[in-house]
């Protein structure tokens, strides 16, 4: 009999008790609820890090309590996601991942939202099955565990037996998961509606697409039998790579409700501790995750999109003895596809056999292929020339994937985004994750300044999934293992995909493009020297001219005049009003030194100017 998935539970003081009756479904107080906290979210940064932040003299506050107020804004989230569930729990667990950039005392708070979140009580469970499989449990199992192992946000996991003795987990939706799901993208395109008009993040992102985006996959993930296809796609993608395993699905008794999938044992990815006393190489397991999901994104296509700690597993292959691999060659293979054999072995290709590390075999698992994204040819290969780019330090490369990615904004400053790449890479390049989170960050904003005033990005729709799943991988090898070097992980990618472009290379096809798009130049260059001349002739020929620095600076300017206005009325009004107070006209002393009070304020009152 294997060991169930061991699940760890943090601050079980807080738990929640298991039920014993769905809970009641309240749309309205629901849809109040979330919304309510989510605007005051918004409010609050608003109020706190936007508008008081602008004060030099309320600043220093502001940034000394922005741990112990941002720790309290997740801690009431938790609680609320813990006793609603839905949408909020997939926040949570995204949130609690990213330890690349969220403080550690700010990601604890969310950390139980992983194991943390009731079950449905028993009959709802039996209910399901009965509705989707048309046979109770007893008629359907030959055992079936009435008690949750694990609780998501969107199902719950019961082990059960087959008649055939195969072990199995049954995967069934929770009670009013639907009009659940319903009622929270409601309330958070409520506060969109209320929130996408200001300006910075009008100029940067459409949110009423990015959240039509995200219902769309969320909706998506409450079909089982598409993640039961997904799960096989997976299997398929990774048959051939021991390191790596995908629970089969079980179609014949997968509806769109229940999922029976193979029951997996293992230890959750971040259980460290556990890992350390069995020998597994964090390294190994860093480098492994980090490269399964470079296939993925940069071969395959087809991506697990919800890479939380709860969906990651590792089992531990003790049958085996401990190795000291040698490092494989990647090649390209004959057919012109890139051959990643050391890649996914979880090992630098350029890393001596002697420096490889040693440690016990394991094998990653993933559950839970509800999120899944896909990439098109041609995305994938723009995110290749990146790849090159940030593996060989060439600012240029990355500049131009950023442009074919739709993520620059029309108009915006090439040359000051290149600028501010090389400065990144300068501090960044080659360094580990621990030396990245020493970097001197005064120093590159003070470079950078300009590039930040404008922010000249936006979030394109279709890479939503996308940005979301690399960020997670980042946090979770980040929090496996700090000393990881991601660039170092990044040059096996790059050097087999050079190899790809020099094998495949056919120059008769690339000057015939080239030729092409030559003619298509040449054949409208005289009508738009004809409309050139003739808008000459008339006199309506325009310039524009990049004027937003010096723009900048006279608005400094002018507020630095307006702030010494300001300052010396407010002390000729002072020193009036203590005149008139010496002489007994109390009444109009008062009114000189809220006159005063008034031009104080008038004079640190922060522009709609950007600094």
């Amino acid at each position: 009999m294997r060991e169930p998935i061991s699940v760890q539970v943090t601050d079980t003081t807080n738990a929640v008790p298991r039920p014993t009756e769905p809970p009641r479904f309240r749309p309205r107080e629901r849809f109040l609820r979330v919304s309510s906290f989510f605007l005051g979210v918004v409010i609050h940064i608003y109020i706190w890090d936007i508008f008081l932040a602008r004060f030099a003299i309320f600043r220093w506050y502001v940034q000394r309590t922005m741990l112990r107020r941002w720790v309290s804004i997740a801690r009431r989230f938790r609680m609320m996601a813990v006793e609603l569930g839905g949408m909020q729990i997939k926040l949570g667990q995204f949130l609690s991942s990213r330890a690349d950039i969220i403080p550690d005392v700010v990601r604890r708070e969310l950390t139980g939202l992983q194991d943390e979140v009731p079950p449905a009580p028993a009959g709802h469970v039996l209910e399901v099955i009965l509705e989707e499989l048309g046979a109770p449990p007893s008629e359907i199992f030959r055992s079936f565990e009435t008690d949750c192992v694990a609780a998501a946000s969107l199902g719950q996991v019961h082990y059960a037996v087959l008649h055939d003795g195969r072990e199995v987990a049954v995967k069934v939706q929770r009670p009013w998961i639907d009009k659940i799901v319903e009622v929270d993208l409601s309330a958070v395109t409520w506060v969109v509606r209320l929130i996408k008009n200001y300006p910075p993040i009008r100029r940067r992102a459409d949110l009423e697409a990015l959240l039509a985006e995200f219902a769309r996959v969320l909706v998506q993930e409450l079909d089982y039998v598409q993640e039961a296809r997904s799960a096989a796609t997976f299997r398929q993608n990774f048959a051939n790579h021991p390191g790596i395993y995908i629970p089969e699905p079980i179609f014949e008794l997968t509806t769109r409700r229940v999922l029976v999938m193979e029951r997996i044992n293992g230890i959750k990815i971040t259980d460290l501790h556990t890992l350390d006393q069995l020998g597994v190489s964090r390294v190994e397991l860093a480098a492994r995750l980090n490269n399964c999901y470079l296939k993925q994104f940069f071969i395959d296509g087809f991506f697990h999109a919800d890479p939380h700690p709860g969906n990651l597993f590792v089992r531990v292959e003790t049958a085996l003895a401990p190795v000291q691999p040698s490092p494989p060659v990647t090649s390209v293979s004959r057919n012109g596809h890139l051959s990643m054999d050391a890649v996914e072995a979880g090992l630098p290709i350029d890393t001596p056999p002697d420096e490889v590390p040693a440690g016990t075999p394991f094998t990653l698992i993933f559950v839970d292929f509800g999120m899944v994204g896909r990439l098109p040819p041609q995305t994938m290969e723009i995110m290749r020339q990146g790849v090159l780019g940030l593996a060989t330090n060439d600012a240029d490369r990355i500049l131009n994937c950023l442009e074919q990615l739709n993520m620059i904004l029309p108009g915006a400053d090439r040359r000051a985004i290149k600028t501010a790449i090389e400065t990144m890479l300068r501090y960044s390049f080659n360094r580990t994750v621990r030396e990245l989170t020493n970097l001197d960050v005064e120093a590159i904003m003070a470079e950078t300044k300009d590039l930040i005033y404008d922010l000249p990005f936006q979030i394109p729709q279709d890479l939503l999934y996308l940005g979301r799943a690399l960020s997670m991988v980042a946090g979770l090898a980040t929090e496996i293992c700090p000393d990881i070097n991601l660039f170092h992980e990044l040059r096996p990618f790059a050097r087999a995909m050079l190899a790809q472009e020099q094998r495949n290379g056919n120059w008769v096809e690339k000057l015939q493009q080239e030729l092409t798009e030559l003619g298509q130049i040449l054949i409208g260059l005289p009508r738009q020297m004809d409309a050139y001349y003739r808008a000459a002739n008339r006199g309506e020929l325009q310039t524009r001219s990049d004027l937003s620095r010096l723009e900048r600076s006279m608005k400094r300017v002018e507020r630095a005049t307006d702030r010494l206005m300001g300052g010396m009325l407010a002390t000729g009004l002072f020193l009036g009003g203590v005149q008139l107070r010496t002489r007994g006209l109390e009444r109009e002393a008062n009114r000189a030194w809220w006159a005063a009070a008034a031009a104080i304020v008038w004079a640190l009152w922060p522009r709609n100017e950007r600094w």
